[in-house]
C-alpha cells in the first residue's frame, strides 16, 4: 500500500522466482548502486574460483601465498599477512594448515630469529603450477566476458575502489 495514494502498488508479473526478484531489486534502484553490484559480481567469481581450487583442496588464500612465496622464497610470514590483509592469528592458522599439508617449510629467517622464513617444498611448487593452470582457465573464464579495453578499465576501477581502505597493497 502507498501511504500516499492509500493503493496497492504491484510488482509486474515476472514467470520464475529469478525474474521476480530482478524486477523487484530494479524498483529498489540497488542494482545501481556499485557497491551492491560488485557485491554479487565478486561472490560469483569468487565461487567460480573455489569451485575450481576446491579438486586439490585449496582455497584462494592458499593459492595467493604460494604464489607470493614463488615471488619472494624466504619471505616472513608477517610481510605475507600485510601483503594479503591477513590477521596475524588466521595467517599462523594458514601457515599450520600448508606446512603440515608438505607444501611449505617454515624455517628461521637468516636475518631476524624472531622471525620464520617461508618457502615452498617441491611438493608446493608441483602443485602451484597444477593450480596455475587452474586459476588461468577460471581467469579466461572473466576474461571472455570484456573486450581488452573494458577489462583494463574494470582493474583500474576496481584498483581505486580497493584504495579506498587505506591500508591495501593494490
Amino acid at each position: 500500500m502507498s501511504a500516499a495514494a492509500g493503493t496497492k502498488q504491484r510488482s509486474p508479473r515476472a514467470k520464475n522466482a529469478k525474474d521476480r526478484a530482478r524486477v523487484l531489486l530494479a524498483q529498489t534502484g540497488l542494482p545501481q548502486n556499485i557497491g551492491f553490484v560488485l557485491r554479487f559480481a565478486q561472490a560469483a567469481v569468487w565461487s567460480d574460483l573455489v569451485k575450481a581450487l576446491q579438486p586439490f583442496n585449496v582455497r584462494p588464500v592458499h593459492y595467493s601465498v604460494l604464489l607470493i612465496l614463488t615471488a619472494a622464497p624466504g619471505a616472513r610470514q608477517q610481510e605475507i599477512g600485510e601483503a594479503l590483509s591477513i590477521q596475524r592469528p588466521n595467517l599462523v592458522a594458514l601457515i599450520d594448515e600448508l606446512e603440515e599439508r608438505g607444501i611449505l617449510l617454515r624455517q628461521p629467517h637468516p636475518e631476524d630469529r624472531r622471525s620464520h622464513a617461508l618457502c615452498l617444498t617441491d611438493e608446493g611448487v608441483a602443485l602451484l603450477a597444477k593450480l596455475k593452470r587452474v586459476q588461468q582457465a577460471h581467469e579466461r573464464r572473466l576474461n571472455a566476458l570484456f573486450s581488452g579495453e573494458e577489462r583494463r578499465a574494470l582493474l583500474d576501477g576496481l584498483a581505486r575502489l580497493a584504495r579506498l581502505t587505506p591500508d591495501t597493497a593494490i
